[in-house]
């Protein structure tokens, strides 16, 4: 027997069939609302299914309930920030698709859903953010044979915001830095916008990681506040952000005078000094919190009246200010971390018109009376 349809109710059906098990084959139950033509196509499409080996056990389990199993899997091999930034996705997309049955998740079901995401304010990046974990997540639903497809493949997310990277020019960092004089942070300022490295790198920075004689300190690891588990140690998230970042003049100044204090901080702290190992410290040696940063840094633009800017705006003027110099793109992705060069490109294409007139008189320079005596 390979199936059989039982009428269970007026328009109830109850359909059996054997699949293929570890034990040879089982029988399946399913039940079936509708007509009995209903019911003999639902058992056609399982039988075809059987046939062809696409079938798949049904399941009742909710999308909801499959995102939170899968965010389980993979803890183990997520770093904290990342957990907690999928779970904000899970749950966000729960809001809306979350009671919907995971075999029963359709494209349009998340295509509808990202409208209303939109219309409930959110921006096209985050939505392109939840967009990316919900087709990974979907992706191993269909190598773990819980669904025979991924319905995230066919949908087309909102178009992402392209936002110019805010950076200051040398005469406002100038005035920042003046106004930062006398601030416990200053030096952090100073070799951020010297290096490009971010906040969390600067604060997970140690000074086995830093070399003066040669030039270079290497980026192994960040120290970043995480809602619900406070700052927390962690690795940079790509291998790209591994790297070893090379240091000009001023930034060796920068790391020499930082040296310099510590001792004398040391000194003063005496019995009561921590040995961190973290070049930038509170007065007892402990780590800084890379928040305090973001905050002493706002209370000094705001205060010197300066023109609104981040402290990430400070690895922005670091890469416009290489960009501007004709420094080879390639070479600002390394520095900066960057996944791939194309992110450098898009993230500071605001800089490349200026960069394209520069070659074509370059060009000019080089070949132009070659070419025009040919002529």
């Amino acid at each position: 027997m390979k199936g059989n349809i039982q009428q269970r109710g007026p328009r109830t059906w109850r359909l059996r069939y054997d699949v293929p098990s570890p034990e040879g084959r089982k029988q399946v139950s399913e039940t079936v609302h509708g007509n009995k033509r209903d019911a003999q196509r639902a058992l056609r499409e399982r039988l075809a299914a059987i046939d062809k080996g696409i079938y798949i056990d049904r399941t009742d389990q909710t999308v909801s309930e499959y995102l939170e199993y899968w965010l389980e899997t993979h803890s183990a091999n997520i770093s904290i920030r990342t957990r907690v930034d999928y779970d904000t996705c899970v749950r966000r997309l729960g809001r809306f698709i979350g009671a919907i049955t995971l075999q029963k998740l359709r494209s349009e079901h998340i295509q509808s859903t990202y409208k209303a995401m939109l219309d409930s304010g959110l921006s096209g990046n985050t939505i392109n953010h939840s967009h990316r974990v919900l087709t990974k997540s979907l992706r191993d639903a269909v190598k773990w044979g819980l669904v025979l497809h991924n319905p995230a493949a066919a949908v087309t997310p909102p178009r992402p915001e392209r936002k110019e990277a805010g950076a200051w020019d040398a005469v406002t960092i100038r005035r920042f830095m003046d106004a930062a004089e006398g601030s416990r942070h200053r030096d952090a300022y100073s070799l951020a916008a010297l290096t490009g490295m971010r906040r969390s790198e600067l604060a997970g920075l140690k000074w086995p990681d830093i070399d003066l004689r040669s030039a270079r300190l290497r980026v192994v690891r960040t120290r970043q506040r995480i809602y619900g588990h406070g700052v927390v140690e962690g690795q940079p998230k790509t291998h790209r952000s591994r790297r070893s970042v090379a240091l000009s003049p001023s930034a060796v100044s920068v790391l020499e005078s930082m040296k310099t204090k510590q001792i004398e901080m040391r000194l003063k702290a005496g019995p009561a000094w921590q040995q961190t190992d973290y070049v930038f410290t509170m007065d007892n040696g402990a780590p800084i919190d890379p928040d305090k940063l973001s905050h002493e840094f706002r209370r000094i633009v705001n205060e010197a009246g300066l023109p609104k800017g981040t402290l990430r705006g400070l690895r922005h003027s670091f890469a416009t200010a290489l960009l501007t110099a004709n420094v080879h793109p390639a070479v600002v992705q390394s520095a900066l971390g960057h996944s791939s060069i194309t992110l450098t490109i898009d993230t500071y294409s605001h800089v490349m018109p200026g960069l394209e007139e520069a070659a074509a008189r370059r060009i000019d320079d080089v070949l132009g009376d070659a070419v025009a005596g040919n002529s």
